[in-house]
C-alpha cells in the first residue's frame, strides 16, 4: 500500500514528539478516506488530536513513525520520570498483529486496548464501533522492518554478528525463550516477574529501539535490565549465572532484534 505508505510518513511527520503543552488541534487538509478502505481510514483517525478530549492529542502523538514509540513513560497523558510506579512506558506498535493480548494489562483485545487508550487516556468521546475497527486495521497493518539479523523463525542469519550468533544459544541456555518465544520473542499471557505486579509480556522485535524498559521504563539501557530479568530467572531455578562474555554475547543479540 504504497499511499498509505506514504501518507505514514508526511503525518508522523508532522505529529512529532509530544511536546511539555500539546499544541492546539490544526484541521487536517488530509482528504477523507475512499469507502472500504479501513486501514487508511485508520492511518487518519490515528492521526487525529481530535479524538481525544481536549483536542491536543493522537495517536500519533505518542506512536510517531507511524506506530512505533516516543521512548517516554505517562501517567495519563502527562510524561512522568521513568520508573514512576504508576507510569506506562510507551509500546511500539509495529508487528503488533502478532503480539497479543493487549495493553500493558495483557488482558485485552486490540479493540478493547484501543477504547481504553481513546476514553480512560485521552479523555475522548466513545468511540464508534466503526472507529474502533478502522483503528485496530491500522495497527495490524503495521509492519516490523526488515531485519538482515533474523531468520523468518527468529535465529541470527548469517550475517548476524558472532557475537549475536552466540547469544542467541546463550538467550535459549538462560530459558528467556520461555516468555518470549521466537519469531515474534513475545507471550500471550502475563507474567509477575518481582517488578510490582502482573503485565503482559511484551514483545522482543526491534528492542534496542524502544528503551525505557519494564512497563514503568525503570530500566533506561538493555545493559541496566539485563541483570534483573537474569537474577529473577536464577532464583526461579531455570539458569545458572552467565560469564561475562555469556552476559556480553546476549546483549549483542538482544540488540539485533
Amino acid at each position: 500500500m504504497p499511499a498509505v505508505a506514504a501518507l505514514v510518513a508526511t503525518l508522523a511527520l508532522a505529529a512529532g514528539a509530544p511536546p511539555a503543552t500539546p499544541p492546539a488541534a490544526v484541521p487536517s487538509a488530509t482528504p477523507a478516506a475512499p469507502p472500504g478502505d479501513p486501514v487508511r481510514a485508520g492511518l487518519l483517525l490515528f492521526n487525529d488530536p481530535a479524538i481525544s478530549g481536549g483536542g491536543r492529542i493522537a495517536c500519533a502523538t505518542c506512536h510517531p513513525r507511524g506506530g512505533h514509540t516516543d521512548n517516554r513513560t505517562y501517567a495519563g497523558l502527562d510524561v512522568v520520570p521513568d520508573g514512576t510506579p504508576e507510569g506506562r512506558s510507551t509500546p511500539n506498535l509495529w508487528g503488533a498483529r502478532d503480539t497479543g493480548p493487549y495493553s500493558w494489562a495483557g488482558d485485552r483485545t486490540l479493540r478493547e486496548s484501543i477504547r481504553g487508550v481513546i476514553v480512560d487516556r485521552m479523555k475522548g468521546r466513545e468511540p464508534t464501533g466503526a472507529q474502533l475497527d478502522q483503528l485496530a486495521a491500522y495497527v495490524l497493518s503495521l509492519d516490523l522492518p526488515p531485519n538482515v539479523n533474523l531468520n523468518a523463525d527468529g535465529t541470527p542469519s548469517a550475517a548476524a554478528p558472532a557475537a549475536a550468533r552466540r547469544g542467541y544459544d546463550v538467550f535459549l541456555k538462560a530459558s528467556c525463550n520461555i516468555c518470549h518465544a521466537p519469531p515474534t520473542f513475545s507471550k500471550a499471557d502475563s507474567e509477575d516477574i518481582g517488578s510490582g505486579g502482573t503485565f503482559g509480556v511484551p514483545a522482543l522485535r526491534g528492542l534496542s529501539g524502544t528503551a525505557p524498559y519494564f512497563h514503568d521504563g525503570r530500566f533506561a539501557t538493555l545493559r541496566l535490565l539485563l541483570p534483573a530479568k537474569l537474577k529473577l530467572l536464577r532464583e526461579l531455578g531455570v539458569t545458572d549465572a552467565l560469564t561475562n562474555d555469556e552476559f556480553e554475547d546476549l546483549l549483542a543479540f538482544l540488540s539485533v532484534l
